[in-house]
């Protein structure tokens, strides 16, 4: 103990010294920018690992986005570089090769993932349209949501027409119907047909391909129900993480079977074990319009209070005995004893990024409190998102690890120096409310940003309902249901007695939930990468720029760059015509420009059959956002088909819609919430039959050419063919013509003809998806067009477009344009000539 305070009082000497030296060096007459240098090597010396953290995110962004990549042997002479480094006498050299060996770590970490080996044993080989039989291990934690289950199989043997291949690689199986009671290291069997995930090609896109990609999975599959899966063997390859499994999965059973009501049982189960998936979907959609659906996710918050609680609970026990009270420092060791306890939760809740960062960062500051040390919040961030990201480089991407990083960074740059003004202020209640009230602001605003650029909605509600359901749910649901979970397998007939309390507290919750997700929420798909760009170097700004001159004009001008970066934006009205065949899979909608900046929005996409989402939220709006839309002068629906006016409904409830034109009344079923949405926002509808000619601006003209008025006055129950009535209407502008036929076949191509219009166009949209029954010789004949443009889906289950249509169109020599091939097609006329690009090329 002797030793142990000289050697405390030597250091503290050592940094006396050093602050001494330094103030003599700041005040003696020497050269402004060699004291400047100076400071700024002393800053960085606060946060050594910022600039390898740096470096290694730049490699992966790049690796990621741009595919950037470097060889092994590139990697080894960076490493060889920082080796040297380290014995030369002058710091700078080592930092600049410790910044260029961290860079090109980042761009070869991806590798593995981004360009796997594909041997030819390789799953993605086995894909097909035709079902085959496989067999694997599950290989990671079943995942269950109320629309569906999904779990990751390493498949081991593929069963084809009686034989037997070895095959591997991992699939990820979606179950469509029911729960799952498999568990990982279990031996299976299905009948599934295999597919290579691929990208739409659609501006603002999800990059599903990459997300399977960052989780080493190869292909996808899909059954209807478990009851399709055969188990071969239940624990056929045993593990400490299977184990760890079969006690998650058997404490979220107790608390279900205990908590009938599924809002009750599922917000609990996310609470305790971070069974998060199966809150329904309206109630985790109230969580977030409230702003506290943070709550739902276990991350640094929950880790902080059972790790508060198991510190305080061993504190208590230790000082009860006079043994453990006298010879053992009784703080100290309480705190280390919540490390292991809090690694056992965190593989309970299934080592999620934003656990593991809070679990990190807890046993870093444990291990200074025993060691004596002080501890840097930046750098216990720093610490943890540098490992996290060094053992597994796809966290990087994970949207939970980027905001639980960007919210505790928030709350750290704004609560402690508001803490330290707060000192004088006497009574202790009010201290720990504006603390209460910062942290929640800090962590809001932090997230602000990329919340909107991720999901394209947010709330600033929490800030007020932070208030009521973080000591509801954070502290009294978390720590009653924490006390029993123990307990749930020991005492089942117990269950609902020792659940009770903290039932009661979400119940509650639920209910507050209720009343502050009705209030107005952030609704906006205008944020760009640059704007997070920008947002991401404020936050560096404020945070690692010491001088207040600085660091108030970097944080003035950076905002100010990203509005100018908006206000400045390329504007719509270039004078020119852009038509836009967005790539929504086996669907359709276009999106026209025209050279007065107004836009009309002609059919919305949509699934064929309702699977309980929506379409134009998943990927109508984003694309629109990401084509700088923010309104919709004139939207068109051509027919009631969900596959055209699924995405309508989203766009018209979220953007300012000009006017609404059809040739039907909306009285489908497909078309309830179109027409709902179109009478919340008064829009006005225009009927449109043909004969209709409307100037849309100066020297464009639309022409209706199909259906007829009798045929778009008729009841629905009349119609025999929908698609036969669909609107069909020619562009003209100048010499450039477009003739959109939406799903019109046969006999509508025959009543145009028979009509006497005129239909030589330069670009034709092949009509319904370049089926076998549209778009005949003659018709074509008659269209003469030097450019034709089909919107079908890869793979779908129609083999659109049809053989016949293909090869009638290429036998004119007539180019050809596929959004299943070519992705969005973006075609640009200034009424004299005509281009076209694919700017989002699918996969």
């Amino acid at each position: 103990m002797f030793f142990r305070f000289q050697i405390r009082d030597a250091l503290k000497a050592v940094r006396i010294e050093a602050t001494k030296a330094y103030k003599q060096y700041v005040e003696e007459p020497k050269s402004i920018h060699r004291r400047g240098r100076f400071d700024v090597e002393l800053e960085l010396l606060q946060w050594p690992l910022l600039l390898p953290l740096l470096a290694m995110v730049a490699g992966l962004a790049l690796s990621a986005q741009a595919g950037q990549t470097c060889s092994l042997l590139t990697l080894t002479a960076g490493f060889i570089c920082l080796l040297l480094s380290a014995f030369h006498s002058d710091r700078r050299l080592f930092s600049c090769c410790a910044v260029l060996f961290f860079l090109l770590w980042g761009l070869y970490a991806l590798t593995p993932w981004l360009f796997p080996d594909n041997p030819p044993s390789s799953i993605r080989f086995a894909a097909s349209d035709l079902p085959v039989t496989v067999e694997g291990i599950v290989a990671s934690r079943p995942t269950v949501s109320p629309d569906g289950s999904r779990l990751v199989v390493r498949v081991e043997h593929l069963f084809d027409q009686k034989r037997i291949k070895p095959v591997h690689g991992m699939l990820m199986l979606y179950i469509s119907e029911g729960d799952v009671a498999l568990v990982r290291g279990d031996r299976i069997r299905c009948r599934t047909r295999i597919s290579i995930p691929r990208r739409l090609g659609l501006p603002g896109e999800f990059d599903y391909p990459r997300y399977l990609a960052f989780q080493g999975i190869a292909a996808v599959g899909r059954v209807v129900s478990q009851q399709e899966i055969v188990l071969i063997m239940g624990g056929a390859e045993q593990s400490l993480q299977r184990s760890i499994d079969l006690l998650a999965k058997r404490s979220g059973d107790a608390i279900r079977s205990a908590l009938p009501d599924q809002a009750v049982s599922s917000v609990l189960a996310a609470l305790l074990i971070g069974d998060q998936k199966r809150i329904p979907q309206q109630l985790a959609d109230a969580y977030t319009r409230a702003g506290v659906n943070h709550i739902l996710s276990i991350s640094g918050f929950h880790v902080g209070i059972i790790a508060a609680f198991i510190t305080l609970a061993a504190l208590w026990i230790l000082t009860r005995f006079e043994y453990t009270a006298l010879r053992w420092n009784a703080r100290r060791n309480a705190v280390l004893l919540a490390v292991p306890a809090m690694l056992i939760y965190l593989f309970i809740t299934g080592n999620a990024p934003a656990t593991a960062r809070s679990v990190i960062m807890l046993a870093a500051c444990a291990l200074a409190l025993y060691m004596e040390r002080e501890t840097d919040p930046i750098n216990t961030l720093l610490l943890a998102a540098f490992f996290l990201i060094a053992i597994n480089p796809p966290t990087l991407f994970e949207i939970s690890f980027q905001l639980s990083f960007l919210s505790l960074w928030g709350i750290i740059v704004a609560v402690p120096p508001l803490t330290a003004r707060l000192s004088a202020v006497g009574r202790p209640w009010v201290r720990t409310l504006i603390q209460f009230v910062a942290a929640s602001l800090a962590a809001t605003c932090a997230t602000l940003i990329p919340v909107l650029y991720i999901f394209k909605i947010a709330s600033l509600n929490g800030i007020l309902t932070n208030f009521l359901i973080v000591p509801l749910l954070g502290y009294g649901a978390v720590l009653a249901g924490f006390c029993v979970l123990p307990f749930l397998a020991l005492m089942p007939a117990f269950n609902h007695i020792l659940l009770w309390p903290a039932a009661k507290m979400v119940q509650l919750s639920n209910l507050i939930i209720e009343f502050f997700a009705a209030l107005p929420v952030i609704r906006f798909h205008g944020i760009s990468s640059w704007d997070m760009f920008f947002f991401l170097l404020f936050m560096g700004c404020i945070s690692f720029v010491r001088s207040l001159p600085k660091r108030f004009a970097l944080g003035a001008v950076i905002p100010l760059a990203a509005i100018a970066l908006h206000i400045q934006g390329p504007s719509n009205a270039d004078g020119r015509l852009h038509i836009t065949m967005l790539s929504v899979g086996q669907a359709e909608s276009l999106l026209l420009r025209l050279p007065d900046g107004t836009t009309l929005l002609v059919d919305g996409g949509g699934y064929l059959h309702d699977n309980g989402k929506d379409f134009g939220q998943r990927f109508l709006a984003p694309a629109l956002g990401a084509l700088g839309i923010r309104r919709i002068d004139r939207m068109i629906s051509t027919h009631d088909h969900p596959d055209h006016i699924g995405g309508l409904a989203y766009v018209a409830r979220y953007l300012p819609v000009g006017e609404f034109w059809s040739v039907s009344e909306l009285s489908s079923a497909a078309s309830h919430d179109i027409k709902t949405a179109l009478s919340e926002h008064a829009v006005p509808i225009r009927m449109l039959a043909a004969g209709d000619r409307i100037t849309l601006s100066d020297g464009i003209e639309l022409q209706v050419l199909s259906p007829s008025k009798h045929a778009s006055r008729r009841s629905r129950e009349a119609v025999t063919d929908e698609n036969e009535e669909s609107l069909v209407f020619r562009i003209s502008y100048g010499r450039f013509s477009m003739l959109f036929t939406a799903d019109a076949g046969f006999d509508a191509e025959r009543f145009m003809m028979s009509s006497g219009y005129d239909l030589k166009s330069t670009v034709l949209k092949v009509g319904h998806h370049g089926s076998r029954y549209s778009t005949s010789e003659e018709f074509l004949d008659r269209v003469r067009p030097r450019l034709a443009m089909i919107s079908a889906g890869a793979g779908n289950r129609f083999g659109l477009p049809s053989d016949r249509t293909v090869d009638l169109i290429e036998s004119k020599g007539i180019p050809l344009y596929r959004t299943d091939r070519d992705g969005t097609i973006e075609l640009v006329s200034d009424g004299a000539g005509w281009s076209v690009t694919t700017p989002y090329a699918a996969d």
